[in-house]
């Protein structure tokens, strides 16, 4: 099986490797995986692997002694555990750096880094769509003043490049064109990037309220009693509309200006259930 570096989910890791054992003996069952671990419930790794039972730094502890893995190979365990077990953002980017900086020196990863990076600082997609709607000319400071807020001629000139790295433009005849890549990093790192953009992207729109006049921006919302039914066509509906925003903006020719568009439905209370209040 691949070495534990390769894997960013330790369940899966624990699932791979009981597999393999039971696969060269027979007789190895989850019993005897769980005393070889050093615990005492005979089905205490099949919970873990089947996500009904979580690590705590003591049974970590355990399986590493177990798995008689090295000290990186530990310490690196123990940061996908926790990365895996986090529940704020916050804790899953402090594991997730760590993980990352293992793998990095183990084996080739840089672009899960790199995509992280992407994500995480919410002037990269501007970039992207700015540098391949207007041509720029190398004005790397007058790229970063363009922006709203702006940001300095390196951090432009660095996004650019992250962006070249990525895939995610290429230059013919010196101007840059968007490309349809789409660099996967499996779901584990892209949902926390994914998150980290969200949370840039909802932080913006909160400024805007002060930083533009009403008449540059449009910011609505609805406070609505809706069933889990009704939720889900709403939600399906923001889907199709987004995706007609996709499309009007591909057809548009004469693109000057990047605009941010958010979508958020988040439930304000608990669910209630009306039979229950009678």
């Amino acid at each position: 099986m691949e070495p534990v570096f390769e894997y960013l989910n330790y369940r899966e890791y624990l699932g791979d490797y009981f597999a393999e054992k039971k696969a060269q003996h027979s007789f190895y069952s989850c019993r005897l995986f769980s005393q070889k671990m050093g615990f005492k419930s005979p089905n205490f790794m099949k919970l873990v692997i089947e996500s009904q039972r979580n690590l705590t730094k003591d049974s970590v502890f355990k399986i590493t002694k177990g798995l008689k893995f090295n000290k990186k190979e530990a310490e690196y365990f123990e940061n996908l555990v926790f990365f895996n077990q986090s529940k704020s953002l916050d804790e899953k980017n402090f594991y997730l750096k760590s993980v990352l900086k293992f793998r990095k020196q183990t084996s080739p990863h840089k672009v899960e880094k790199e995509e992280l990076k992407y994500f995480t600082n919410w002037y990269h997609p501007v970039i992207r769509e700015l540098v391949c709607a207007v041509d720029f000319s190398g004005d790397y400071k007058k790229l970063g003043k363009s922006l709203i807020p702006a940001i300095t001629a390196d951090e432009a000139k660095r996004s650019v490049k992250l962006l070249v790295e990525l895939g995610y433009i290429t230059q013919e005849k010196g101007q840059y064109c968007l490309t349809s890549t789409n660099i996967s990093t499996g779901p584990q790192i892209r949902s926390v990037a994914v998150s980290n953009y969200h949370r840039e992207m909802i932080s913006l729109a909160s400024e805007s309220i002060e930083r533009f006049p009403a008449a540059e921006r449009n910011i609505t919302s609805l406070t609505l009693s809706l069933s889990k039914e009704t939720s889900d066509v709403i939600v399906k509906k923001i889907e199709e509309f987004r995706k007609e925003l996709l499309m009007l903006a591909e057809a548009d020719k004469c693109a000057n200006k990047v605009t941010q568009i958010n979508f958020q439905l988040f439930p304000l209370s608990d669910t209630m259930d009306k039979e229950a209040d009678k």
